[in-house]
């Protein structure tokens, strides 16, 4: 793939994951999942923005802007996640004491969602703000793009992984853990994306060559997300009034929730 191959697959990459988080907020008939599918989606579009830096391109309007956006959506996203959460442990254990705790996750991320639809009514605010991002993102000199760039920037979020790890594993808390979870997410996106492009760039770690480690990272991601979810539906949980079957259902999170 010669680099204007690889500018205009990009480019076309960038506007399709624009296109999709569009679709996501204009989505009426189950905006939970589609809440969920755009904050995906930004993720998507801001790993790749981030394989671009120091690249003839300005993205960088464009990532704040994203960045904002799901932001915003994060607490929606949120919310609609530990109800899934909840919906599986009590399937597995298939204990009626969860049927309660979560009634009160429903009536909280249906309240979140219409607070928000008050404030934005059809997401129309958070779509212009995309839209402005889609139109700096089209008129960017993407012919311009070289694998120079690309191939370091890749090499940096892999160091960014690791240093992260360490960190983590050092001194185990939360907010180091949760750094290390987003950039192997991050990570794991971006080589997605190089996979998905075809643009095998060369790298000095052997992921190219075996397809392990990429699948481990997955895993790894996954692993972590799970974590984190499991973390805020434990948060929740114990905030909410007693009742006779809450220590019930924190024995059972506190079981799937690795140690801090």
């Amino acid at each position: 793939m010669s680099a204007a191959e690889a500018g205009e697959a990009f480019r076309q990459r960038a506007l399709h994951e624009c296109a999709a988080i569009a679709a996501a907020l204009s989505s009426a008939s189950d905006p939970h999942p589609a809440i969920h599918s755009a904050r995906k989606a930004i993720r998507r579009l801001r790993s790749l923005l981030a394989l671009l830096e120091h690249a003839a391109l300005d993205v960088e309007a464009a990532d704040l802007g994203l960045k904002r956006l799901g932001d915003g959506l994060s607490r929606l996203r949120d919310a609609h996640v530990v109800v899934e959460v909840a919906r599986q442990l009590q399937e597995r254990v298939a204990d009626p004491r969860w049927t309660g705790v979560i009634r009160m996750l429903v009536l909280r991320r249906e309240g979140l969602l219409q607070a928000t639809l008050q404030r934005d009514p059809g997401f129309a605010r958070r779509l212009r703000v995309l839209a402005a991002v889609q139109q700096q993102l089209a008129v960017q000199p993407w012919h311009q793009l070289r694998r120079g760039p690309l191939r370091q920037n890749l090499e940096r979020s892999w160091r960014r992984v690791d240093k992260a790890a360490a960190r983590a594993k050092r001194d185990g808390g939360a907010a180091a853990v949760h750094r290390w979870r987003r950039r192997v997410r991050r990570l794991r996106m971006q080589l997605d994306i190089a996979c998905d492009l075809q643009l095998h760039v060369p790298h000095s770690r052997p992921l190219h060559a075996s397809g392990h480690r990429h699948k481990a990272l997955h895993r790894l991601s996954d692993e972590l997300g799970r974590q984190q979810d499991l973390r805020l539906l434990r948060n929740l949980v114990r905030a909410m009034p007693a009742s006779d079957g809450k220590r019930s259902v924190m024995q059972q999170i506190n079981g799937e929730v690795a140690p801090d």
